[in-house]
């Protein structure tokens, strides 16, 4: 897919091409202008915006109009378009352009509407990337059949940017929808992407408050995840099954997690610990006062299981209801034990501030 790779995939607009004859100066342009894109894409957005559309009106010029060379040079400067309809009508030039090169409504066109919603994502257009994912659906749906898995693949994609917009009433419904068609694949795209949508059907119910039933989609996701023990996304799947016991007062079930997390993520002897499960500061019944931030500052133990011991308030807080809060609060923190030489420790001396 060349969405994620789209700098490395444009990387031989830079040789100089005489099948256009096109002027030397005009490729220099190209080149300058695309060269800046790249350099200035992450670090200063305004520049690069210029950048890409002066890279993308010239490759018009030597690629052509009906080139995925320049469909591929529209994407990039829609992305950084700021408003949303300019930003569509670029992108749906895009689209004509593969319609041109693949054929209007045509199979081919399945994967560049799902990589244009797929970048769309990356970058946090979560209204556009839908309607291109969606597109891609209805189109897959037409050609691959409605349990095809490429099918399940893309309703995953539709399910995790809703959750990520909080439509919870969708999201839940894609991704159900998604798991019921991954179900019935073995291949090793299928069996990722089921375990994905495990994952996200385990954090619709975390975010919905629904704890006891994110516990099955999670351990279902954790049994083939555990082979990697030492990957982000399972750290992610242990964190989230420690949410959900912690919520629901099983804080013995969060142990095995919390051990898992610790024997596989070392921390270094002066690193300090942090909490892989926090609660808010209940400010609801507390008097107004007048603090620092800084001044909500607890001392404590981390045992050999992750728990916290003897907290004690060390920041400038007079108030006993306030500091009986914020005990209560650390007291159901969850951490990662320090481990040495293969075994859990205590670990004393441990701060942590609360953050309005």
């Amino acid at each position: 897919m060349f969405t994620n790779r789209l700098l490395t995939h444009l990387v031989f607009l830079f040789i100089p091409i005489q099948i256009f004859a096109q002027s030397t100066v005009e490729l220099e342009d190209f080149n300058s202008a695309y060269l800046e894109y790249g350099n200035t894409r992450d670090s200063n957005p305004e520049i690069a915006r210029e950048a890409a559309r002066r890279a993308y009106s010239i490759g018009r010029r030597i690629f052509g109009e009906t080139n995925e060379r320049t469909a591929m040079l529209a994407v990039n400067y829609a992305i950084l378009l700021q408003d949303e309809a300019e930003s569509q009508e670029v992108l749906d030039e895009a689209v004509t352009i593969y319609q041109e090169i693949f054929g209007f409504g045509n199979e081919a066109m399945i994967d560049p509407l799902s990589n244009l919603g797929q970048m769309l994502a990356d970058f946090d257009r979560i209204h556009l990337a839908t309607q291109y994912y969606a597109r891609s659906l209805q189109l897959g749906k037409a050609h691959l059949g409605g349990n095809a898995s490429k099918v399940g693949a893309i309703s995953l994609e539709l399910g995790a940017l809703a959750l990520r917009a909080e439509q919870f009433d969708t999201a839940y419904s894609r991704i159900i929808d998604a798991r019921e068609i991954l179900l019935s694949y073995f291949d090793a795209g299928s069996r990722s992407n089921l375990v994905r949508a495990n994952l996200l059907l385990g954090d619709y119910f975390l975010k919905t408050k629904q704890y006891e039933q994110a516990v099955e989609p999670l351990l279902i996701a954790l049994q083939w995840l555990s082979r990697y023990p030492n990957a982000n996304i399972t750290l992610q799947n242990r964190i989230a099954l420690i949410e959900a016991y912690e919520n629901l007062g099983m804080s013995e079930e969060s142990t095995e997690h919390c051990l898992s997390i610790g024997s596989s993520r070392r921390v270094r002897e002066n690193e300090r610990l942090r909490p892989l499960y926090t609660v808010e500061l209940d400010t609801a019944e507390l008097p107004e006062a007048s603090y620092k931030e800084d001044d909500l500052r607890v001392a404590f133990t981390v045992d050999r299981e992750g728990f916290v011991r003897d907290p004690v308030v060390i920041g400038n807080v007079d108030n006993e209801i306030l500091k009986t809060h914020l005990l209560h609060a650390v007291r159901k923190f969850r951490f990662a034990p320090r481990f040495v030489d293969g075994d859990a420790v205590t670990t004393q001396n441990q701060e942590y501030v609360f953050r309005n």
